[in-house]
């Protein structure tokens, strides 16, 4: 019984929690300190805030550089005259007709080579010209022209001359102007890129004109 009496006398002199947080008589409670904010704490008294910079202007475009002149281009020369001809003097009047035959001839003429009559063609011809034509020492320098040499082609006879010389060059023939070289003797012209070009040597062979070579 005593030791029952004597654990609650010291059980009423223990202080609670609460007596603990009360402070001793006399004294003042010690005053919390306030956190700032963190923006405040680094602010000092003597900083003023920084102006931003103002924009600067945006460079002037650097100018583009003056495009070069084209060069000028150069005139093309005029075309060279045909070297000059023994030329036989006419009458105006034998012009004009002579003029009007072989106009006509030559029309007849591409009619013939435009429709590869080799046959009726040869029938235009001198003798001297199908002689000149079927020779091989002609035909082989002929077949030096860079239109044949670069494709294979090998003229062997007068044939071969009209299919692959004549029928290309001389189906629209258009004669333009004539030069007579004696009375009966005379070469045709047309003009071709502003240059008299020869289209054939005509000779009058019992009373027609032939092609032909001199």
């Amino acid at each position: 019984m005593f030791i029952l009496l004597l654990a609650g006398v010291l059980y009423s002199c223990t202080p609670s929690r609460e007596d603990k947080a009360l402070p001793v008589s006399g004294e003042q409670p010690a005053p919390q300190k306030q956190e700032q904010p963190q923006a405040e704490a680094e602010k000092t008294p003597d900083s003023t805030p920084v102006p931003e910079p103002a924009p600067q202007p945006e460079p002037a475009p650097k100018p583009k550089p003056a495009p070069k002149p084209k060069p000028t281009p150069q005139p093309k020369p005029a075309p060279k005259p045909a070297p000059p001809e023994n030329t036989y003097t006419v009458s105006e009047e034998v012009y004009n007709e002579t003029f009007g035959e072989i106009e006509k001839l030559i029309y007849e003429l591409n009619t013939v080579i435009s429709k590869r009559q080799y046959e009726r063609w040869l029938s235009y011809l001198s003798d001297s010209y199908r002689k000149t034509f079927n020779s091989k020492s002609v035909l082989g320098k002929i077949n030096e022209y860079p239109q044949l040499k670069n494709n294979g082609i090998v003229l062997k006879n007068i044939k071969d001359y009209f299919d692959w010389v004549v029928v290309p060059s001389r189906s629209q023939a258009v004669l333009g102007d004539m030069v007579f070289i004696g009375e009966n003797q005379l070469i045709a012209y047309s003009s071709f890129e502003g240059q008299r070009a020869k289209l054939y040597e005509l000779e009058r062979i019992d009373g027609k004109w032939k092609i032909t070579v001199w």
